[in-house]
């Protein structure tokens, strides 16, 4: 994994977590920097999760055309 791809799978769970903590906030729930860091590990962790799925799957589909 380059220095790039690992700054893009930390930058866009950072994002989104940071604007759901926002939308919480808005609706008058306190987020507190535990809470925050919670949301950016679920954003980061699923993800993950995302790249990891799609990987099996196009290793399975590549399997499948050889």
């Amino acid at each position: 994994m380059t220095p790039g791809e690992t700054m893009a799978m930390l930058a866009r769970p950072a994002l989104s977590g940071s604007l759901r903590a926002r939308q919480a906030h808005k609706e008058g729930i306190g987020v507190t920097k535990r809470q925050w860091l919670g949301y950016v590990a679920v954003a980061a962790f699923t993800t993950w999760l995302t790249q990891r799925l799609d990987d099996l799957v196009e290793e399975h589909l590549a399997d499948r055309t050889d």
